[in-house]
């Protein structure tokens, strides 16, 4: 019986350096360290924007509902974990520009780089990172959202609401170029500014005689389209005394810049006393 001689197999290259050792190299090149030390100058001086972004959004006088707070907490939170994410695009951007866009030569320097796609580590480590990050936005997202959207009383009528307080129903009405509301429940008094009391679920249902509107409530982060012969529901709850802006966010016609009002945060006893100048009453 003969015996196969086994084919020859080519032998493994023995001189492929190690991940770690070609991601060192990689590290000790001259631009890779200033794009490095251009990203770290760079996080330092985005992060504080997100203090700055909070400060501007307070400037008309900060949030004064739940929902509010929730959208600053989102937006402070993104704008941080953004920061290191805008910081490396910007630093390649500003070396492409002025260290590799600063060279005359006409044939560029030609330089071995260490294989991306065969390198475990950089591999392994930029998927971790991505998915982490990704999957923190997303989980964030979807908790913010059920929130807001629970405070915001989604879609749900008013009579199917779990408040333990008995909550105010509101009939908000656009048309070109102001804003109207409706009180069913205090004989269906009127008025072109909203009167609310503190701590008290407010129900809005929201439709235009028109054109589309958007009824945003700004302060208390509130937005929603109204729909001429169309009724859309949101609503809030008032946590902070004080004076808040009403405007319409959808561009509805000539004079849509000017088509805002005030929503009024006061104390029980005060929205008592202007249901009763308005010529209603308070409803058990």
């Amino acid at each position: 019986m003969s015996i196969e001689t086994p084919v020859d197999q080519p032998e493994s290259p023995t001189n492929r350096p190690e991940s770690t050792h070609r991601m060192k190299e990689w590290f000790s090149r001259d631009y890779v360290r200033k794009i490095i030390a251009i990203f770290i100058v760079l996080t330092i001086i985005i992060i504080p924007i997100a203090w700055l972004v909070i400060h501007f959004l307070e400037l008309s006088g900060g949030p004064a509902s739940s929902i509010m707070e929730e959208l600053e907490t989102t937006i402070f939170v993104f704008t941080l974990v953004s920061a290191p994410l805008m910081a490396i695009t910007a630093a390649v951007l500003i070396y492409s520009l002025f260290g590799w866009g600063s060279i005359k030569s006409e044939d560029p320097p030609m330089q071995e780089n260490p294989a991306i796609r065969t390198n475990a580590v950089a591999v392994i480590g930029w998927t971790a990172a991505t998915s982490l990050l990704a999957a923190f936005l997303v989980i964030w997202g979807l908790v913010e959202l059920a929130t807001i959207t629970a405070d915001s009383y989604g879609s749900t009528p008013s009579s199917q609401q779990p408040n333990a307080t008995k909550q105010i129903d509101v009939n908000v009405t656009g048309q070109q170029w102001v804003w109207s509301f409706e009180y069913p429940d205090q004989q269906k008094i009127q008025s072109d500014v909203l009167v609310v009391p503190i701590n008290t679920p407010i129900y809005f249902n929201v439709t235009s005689k028109d054109v589309v509107h958007s009824f945003w409530v700004v302060e208390m982060g509130v937005k929603i389209d109204a729909n001429p012969g169309a009724v859309t529901n949101t609503g809030f709850t008032a946590n902070k005394l004080g004076t808040f802006n009403i405007r319409c966010a959808e561009l509805c016609g000539l004079h849509h810049a000017y088509m805002e009002t005030n929503v009024q945060v006061v104390t029980q006893d005060q929205f008592d006393s202007w249901v009763r100048e308005q010529g209603g009453k308070r409803t058990a």
